[in-house]
């Protein structure tokens, strides 16, 4: 039926697209039985779809370039007249001036009339939301060996971030991308559209998906004299992700546009109180077992944004300092295969 969506288990997912209940444009852009490969400069981008959103499609493309000859991700959005490309091309900048193993990388931008492509690192794991709903679905959980083997990557990207002041503000499952399928994954960081340069400063700027925002996020969001800075809010996010890895439980978002959000922005009330009031539960059946994990995942979901975590605060926390060597060489180990 029109909307139903395919999903293979930890990757892609598709969506059973019904053409007669959708616009040309639409068509046109977002499903792949109606687009023909496209040469764009020394990029082929070819007709398969690897999946879409409300603003954007992502289909394989490749580099035709003699010296490459590689398959990369192309995410195409719509251009609006009224459309500055503030955002996309703010992600491309950012992304593009990026290289590191753990954040997506962008190799070019191009531009047409009616649409923005960019060319992207490819990534044919899923994104870590999935891969943990996966793991709730079957009642089981990450083993904590993964999650701190993906946490161990997640660190190190956000370190390289930070390093250049560079806060990524909307830090969730969704933007974590697995480079390949399998367990143990390689992460990337995606999605920089909401990426804030010198995030040293405050910004008064709200922006993110509430249950991965921080306290001082949460009030800013009612109070617009009030501000926060993003490095700190990217640390608690890291800390919701961690939570999230070791519970194995999925939060789900919704887009404005989707049938549910009315849902789930009263959902968000709740949420938004729960944050600002600490409530979050370390129930001592999945804790008690591992209190250096408590402890570090404490530290980054601490309220008071001075007192928080920073990444080289938890880098040197007793849960990834007493297994450091064993995930150096298992993070090597795994670079050096592609």
């Amino acid at each position: 039926m029109h909307g139903d969506i395919l999903q293979l288990p930890s990757s892609q997912k598709f969506t059973c697209i019904h053409s007669l209940q959708v616009s040309k444009d639409d068509i046109d852009l977002f499903h792949s039985h109606k687009v023909s490969e496209q040469a764009l400069g020394r990029w082929l981008v070819t007709s398969h779809s690897l999946g879409s959103g409300s603003f954007a499609t992502v289909r394989l493309a490749m580099d035709t370039s003699q010296s490459a000859h590689r398959q990369v991700a192309c995410k195409t959005l719509k251009r609006k007249s009224s459309d500055k490309r503030s955002s996309v091309v703010k992600e491309a900048q950012i992304l593009g001036a990026l290289n590191h193993p753990n954040i997506n990388r962008v190799f070019d931008v191009v531009t047409d009339q009616k649409f923005i492509h960019i060319f992207l690192e490819l990534c044919t794991g899923g994104d870590l939301f999935s891969y943990i709903s996966h793991y709730e679905s079957t009642g089981y959980r990450l083993c904590e060996g993964e999650a701190q083997y993906i946490m161990y990557q997640l660190l190190q990207g956000l370190e390289y971030l930070h390093e250049r002041l560079i806060s990524h503000r909307d830090l969730k499952p969704e933007n974590i991308l697995l480079f390949s399928p399998g367990p143990y994954p390689r992460i990337q960081i995606a999605d920089f559209g909401l990426a804030r340069p010198k995030s040293y400063q405050e910004t008064f700027n709200v922006c993110g998906t509430v249950p991965y925002l921080p306290p001082e996020g949460i009030m800013a969001l009612d109070n617009k004299l009030m501000g926060y800075v993003g490095i700190p809010a990217d640390c608690w996010s890291a800390g919701v992700v961690m939570y999230l890895m070791l519970c194995s439980v999925v939060i789900e978002s919704h887009d404005k546009e989707s049938q549910y959000w009315l849902s789930s922005q009263r959902n968000d009330e709740v949420v938004k109180r729960r944050i600002i009031d600490g409530d979050v539960d370390f129930h001592p059946e999945i804790w008690e077992s591992i209190p250096d994990a408590e402890a570090l995942c404490q530290w980054l979901l601490s309220p008071d944004p001075q007192k928080r975590a920073t990444v080289y605060d938890a880098q040197n926390s007793k849960w990834i300092k007493c297994d450091l060597l064993e995930l150096k060489t298992a993070y090597q180990n795994r670079m050096n295969s592609f």
